[in-house]
Protein backbone atom coordinates (compact mmCIF):
# COMPACT_ATOMS: atom_id res chain seq x y z
CA UNK A 1 0.00 0.00 0.00
CA UNK A 2 2.92 2.31 0.61
CA UNK A 3 4.08 2.15 -3.01
CA UNK A 4 0.61 3.05 -4.32
CA UNK A 5 0.33 6.15 -2.09
CA UNK A 6 3.87 7.24 -3.04
CA UNK A 7 3.07 6.88 -6.75
CA UNK A 8 -0.19 8.77 -6.29
CA UNK A 9 1.58 11.57 -4.44
CA UNK A 10 4.29 11.83 -7.12
CA UNK A 11 1.64 11.86 -9.85
CA UNK A 12 -0.29 14.65 -8.10
CA UNK A 13 2.89 16.69 -7.66
CA UNK A 14 3.71 16.25 -11.34
CA UNK A 15 0.17 17.21 -12.38
CA UNK A 16 0.11 20.36 -10.22
CA UNK A 17 3.60 21.50 -11.27
CA UNK A 18 3.32 24.90 -12.97
CA UNK A 19 -0.28 25.42 -11.89
CA UNK A 20 -1.70 28.17 -9.69
CA UNK A 21 -3.02 26.09 -6.79
CA UNK A 22 -5.39 27.27 -4.07
CA UNK A 23 -5.07 31.00 -3.40
CA UNK A 24 -7.30 33.28 -1.32
CA UNK A 25 -9.71 34.08 -4.16
CA UNK A 26 -10.13 30.39 -4.97
CA UNK A 27 -10.78 29.65 -1.29
CA UNK A 28 -13.45 32.34 -1.07
CA UNK A 29 -15.04 31.12 -4.33
CA UNK A 30 -15.05 27.55 -3.02
CA UNK A 31 -16.58 28.67 0.29
CA UNK A 32 -19.26 30.70 -1.50
CA UNK A 33 -20.03 27.71 -3.72
CA UNK A 34 -20.39 25.39 -0.73
CA UNK A 35 -22.62 27.87 1.15
CA UNK A 36 -24.80 28.36 -1.92
CA UNK A 37 -25.02 24.57 -2.38
CA UNK A 38 -26.26 24.18 1.20
CA UNK A 39 -28.78 27.00 0.71
CA UNK A 40 -29.91 25.36 -2.53
CA UNK A 41 -30.44 22.12 -0.63
CA UNK A 42 -32.90 23.88 1.68
CA UNK A 43 -34.62 26.20 -0.81
CA UNK A 44 -34.29 24.30 -4.11
CA UNK A 45 -33.82 27.33 -6.36
CA UNK A 46 -32.46 27.06 -9.91
CA UNK A 47 -30.64 30.38 -9.44
CA UNK A 48 -28.86 29.10 -6.31
CA UNK A 49 -27.89 25.92 -8.16
CA UNK A 50 -26.41 27.87 -11.07
CA UNK A 51 -24.59 30.32 -8.80
CA UNK A 52 -23.11 27.55 -6.66
CA UNK A 53 -22.00 25.66 -9.77
CA UNK A 54 -20.44 28.83 -11.20
CA UNK A 55 -18.48 29.52 -7.98
CA UNK A 56 -17.28 25.91 -7.74
CA UNK A 57 -16.19 25.80 -11.40
CA UNK A 58 -14.43 29.16 -11.03
CA UNK A 59 -12.57 27.86 -7.98
CA UNK A 60 -11.41 24.78 -9.92
CA UNK A 61 -10.43 26.96 -12.88
CA UNK A 62 -8.25 29.11 -10.62
CA UNK A 63 -6.61 26.06 -9.01
CA UNK A 64 -5.69 24.35 -12.27
CA UNK A 65 -4.80 27.45 -14.27
CA UNK A 66 -1.29 27.60 -15.72
CA UNK A 67 -1.41 31.39 -16.21
CA UNK A 68 0.07 32.11 -12.80
CA UNK A 69 0.82 35.79 -13.51
CA UNK A 70 -2.78 36.67 -14.34
CA UNK A 71 -4.11 34.67 -11.37
CA UNK A 72 -1.62 36.37 -9.03
CA UNK A 73 -2.73 39.80 -10.27
CA UNK A 74 -6.40 38.91 -9.72
CA UNK A 75 -5.62 37.55 -6.26
CA UNK A 76 -3.64 40.67 -5.30
CA UNK A 77 -6.55 42.88 -6.41
CA UNK A 78 -8.94 40.72 -4.37
CA UNK A 79 -6.68 40.87 -1.30
CA UNK A 80 -6.42 44.67 -1.54
CA UNK A 81 -10.22 44.87 -1.81
CA UNK A 82 -10.53 42.76 1.38
CA UNK A 83 -7.94 44.75 3.36
CA UNK A 84 -10.33 47.40 4.77
CA UNK A 85 -13.11 44.99 5.85
CA UNK A 86 -10.53 42.71 7.50
CA UNK A 87 -8.99 45.65 9.39
CA UNK A 88 -12.43 46.82 10.54
CA UNK A 89 -13.25 43.31 11.74
CA UNK A 90 -9.93 43.11 13.59
CA UNK A 91 -10.68 46.44 15.31
CA UNK A 92 -14.12 45.18 16.37
CA UNK A 93 -12.60 41.97 17.72
CA UNK A 94 -10.04 44.00 19.69
CA UNK A 95 -12.73 46.26 21.12
CA UNK A 96 -14.79 43.23 22.10
CA UNK A 97 -11.79 41.60 23.80
CA UNK A 98 -11.04 44.79 25.82
CA UNK A 99 -14.66 45.67 26.63
CA UNK A 100 -14.27 44.92 30.35
CA UNK A 101 -11.16 47.07 30.78
CA UNK A 102 -11.83 49.98 28.42
CA UNK A 103 -14.83 52.24 27.83
CA UNK A 104 -15.28 53.50 24.28
CA UNK A 105 -16.94 56.81 23.43
CA UNK A 106 -17.01 59.42 20.68
CA UNK A 107 -15.89 63.00 20.83
CA UNK A 108 -19.03 65.15 20.95
CA UNK A 109 -17.55 67.70 18.53
CA UNK A 110 -15.73 65.75 15.82
CA UNK A 111 -16.91 62.16 16.34
CA UNK A 112 -13.39 60.77 16.85
CA UNK A 113 -13.49 57.42 18.73
CA UNK A 114 -11.96 57.74 22.19
CA UNK A 115 -11.18 55.18 24.88
CA UNK A 116 -10.76 55.52 28.64
CA UNK A 117 -9.93 52.90 31.27
CA UNK A 118 -12.93 51.57 33.18
CA UNK A 119 -13.29 51.98 36.92
CA UNK A 120 -11.25 55.17 37.30
CA UNK A 121 -14.13 57.44 38.30
CA UNK A 122 -14.88 60.72 36.53
CA UNK A 123 -12.23 61.63 33.97
CA UNK A 124 -11.57 64.67 31.83
CA UNK A 125 -10.75 63.44 28.32
CA UNK A 126 -9.08 65.57 25.65
CA UNK A 127 -9.73 64.61 22.03
CA UNK A 128 -6.43 64.20 20.14
CA UNK A 129 -8.02 65.41 16.91
CA UNK A 130 -9.92 68.61 17.83
CA UNK A 131 -8.58 69.11 21.41
CA UNK A 132 -12.10 69.40 22.86
CA UNK A 133 -12.33 68.42 26.51
CA UNK A 134 -15.10 66.17 27.79
CA UNK A 135 -15.89 64.89 31.25
CA UNK A 136 -16.96 61.23 31.33
CA UNK A 137 -17.62 58.67 34.02
CA UNK A 138 -15.59 55.55 33.47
Amino acid sequence: MGRFSDNLRRGLYAFMAGRNGMDALAQYALGAGIILTVLDFFFGSLLLSLLSLAFLVYSLFRCYSRNIGARATENARFESWLRKPRAALARLRGRWARRKDVKYLKCPQCGQPLSVPRGKGTLRVTCPKCHAQTTVKS
